[in-house]
């Protein structure tokens, strides 16, 4: 998950993040149509470093609790999930070509896009061409540079391309 050096940041990476997974969803999609990859997308949780076993243990305890919780005690279960580490969601495209398998990790792909030079571990600063001058989102650049980006990824994965 990536950290930003100010609100201002954060908040200008709130409005891209949506637009961007739409364009690099459709522009993978586009991709594998253009190749003999076939693929399929896989959810899974990515927990803040640092979490034990044990803490998300308990937290997968608690969420499992409050499935059935009557009101007073989902919010007795909500606060002990307040002071627990949580999860967020990670996804995967999982690309299969015969005995070969490879793995593109969509959220990754997405900082890509969003943010300039993304590296994680340092603050994130958003693309500012990604935004025109009033701050909205600039959809064409926004999805060229998916499709720049989503290209590379697969030139990475090797053979591939459809005749």
């Amino acid at each position: 998950m990536p950290t930003f050096a100010d609100p201002f940041q954060q908040h200008q990476a709130e409005q891209l993040l949506q637009p961007v997974l739409i364009r690099v969803v459709d522009n993978l999609r586009k991709a594998m149509e253009a190749s003999n990859w076939i693929g399929t997308y896989e959810e899974h949780l990515l927990w803040p470093e640092g979490t034990t076993t044990a803490e998300q243990e308990q937290v997968r305890q608690i969420a499992a609790q409050l499935e059935d919780a009557d009101p007073e005690a989902a919010q007795h279960l909500q606060e002990q999930l307040s002071h627990l580490p949580m999860p967020f969601p990670g996804y995967e495209l999982r690309l299969s070509q015969g005995e070969h398998t490879q793995r593109i990790d969509v959220w990754n792909l997405c900082y890509q896009v969003c943010f300039t030079h993304y590296d994680p571990d340092t603050p994130a600063e958003v693309d500012p061409h990604l935004l025109d001058e009033v701050g909205d989102v600039d959809w064409l650049a926004l999805d060229e540079k998916a499709q720049q980006l989503v290209q590379v990824a697969f030139e990475q994965l090797g053979e591939g391309r459809k005749d």
